[in-house]
């Protein structure tokens, strides 16, 4: 029993025994790292920062953002290292921190500005869009509009072609009528003129003043069939001249030939005292 009392105690004691060395060596790798010199952080504040002062865009913050977070780890593995100042690497942790909260700020700005602008634009292209519309529909008005004033002049324009066309005719028709009627004036006056002198010449014999009469006659009747032969020639004409202008002034035409008709009557009538003339 007093063996095995004693073996448990140096048991016991072999175990803080072990627990002690243990310590002490803990101790003199603190001391031992106590004594050696600490290496010099290399920490650049300016490098995170000036990058995200380039950044424009919040794919290049957010790129930024992740180079910052890694710096924080980089920092913390130096401090849990214990080869640098403590207090230095803190002061670099606590900056590295900063610059991923500015990071993260930047980023989320940079969306919401790139959300709103891409809303803005998409209003302006809607704005831009409408507009050209708006001008297209007014520009396609005015060319109907056009379109419409030039059918209009078109219009006109053949409706005083037409009317020029008919004065033009009638005035021919009228000029016609008037040198036929003179022409006719002219022949009977002579033949008038011919009879009486026939009829006051009083060394003509009786038979003589037969033969006289009868070629008088004769020539009347040939200028008469000459003359009606002329005017249905310048009917023929203007009723083709009138054909070719417009089917719709047929009125017109007919109402002219029934003045010309009526001309002729008239012409006809001065004819009938030299009719009875020669008749006597």
């Amino acid at each position: 029993m007093n063996v095995t009392a004693n073996s448990g105690a140096g048991g016991t004691i072999g175990n803080a025994a072990v627990v002690t060395t243990r310590s002490s060596t803990v101790n003199k790798t603190r001391n031992n790292q106590a004594r050696k010199p600490k290496k010099q952080l290399k920490y650049n504040p300016r490098e995170i920062s000036s990058q995200l002062a380039l950044a424009k865009k919040s794919r290049n913050s957010a790129v930024v953002l992740a180079r910052a977070r890694i710096k924080v780890g980089v920092l913390q593995q130096a401090y849990a290292s214990g080869q640098y100042n403590q207090s230095e690497v803190r002061i670099a942790i606590a900056h590295a921190k900063r610059m991923v909260e500015c990071a993260r700020v930047k980023t989320n700005n940079l969306k919401e500005e790139e959300i709103l602008k891409r809303r803005n634009d998409r209003d302006h292209n809607n704005g831009e869009q409408k507009k050209r519309n708006e001008i297209k529909r007014r520009v396609r008005q005015k060319e109907q509009g056009l379109k419409v004033k030039v059918s209009l002049e078109e219009s006109q324009q053949v409706l005083k072609e037409k009317a020029r066309k008919q004065q033009l005719l009638q005035k021919r028709r009228m000029h016609r009528n008037d040198e036929q009627r003179r022409i006719t004036e002219a022949d009977m006056k002579y033949l008038e003129d011919q009879i009486r002198n026939n009829q006051s010449d009083k060394y003509v014999r009786y038979e003589g003043v037969s033969l006289d009469l009868s070629s008088a006659a004769a020539q009347m009747a040939e200028l008469q069939q000459l003359e009606q032969q002329i005017e249905r020639e310048v009917e023929m004409e203007v009723e083709l001249e009138y054909a070719a202008v417009d089917t719709g002034n047929t009125s017109s035409a007919a109402a002219l030939d029934g003045g010309a008709a009526m001309a002729g009557m008239e012409t006809g009538g001065g004819e009938a005292p030299v009719s009875l003339d020669i008749m006597i």
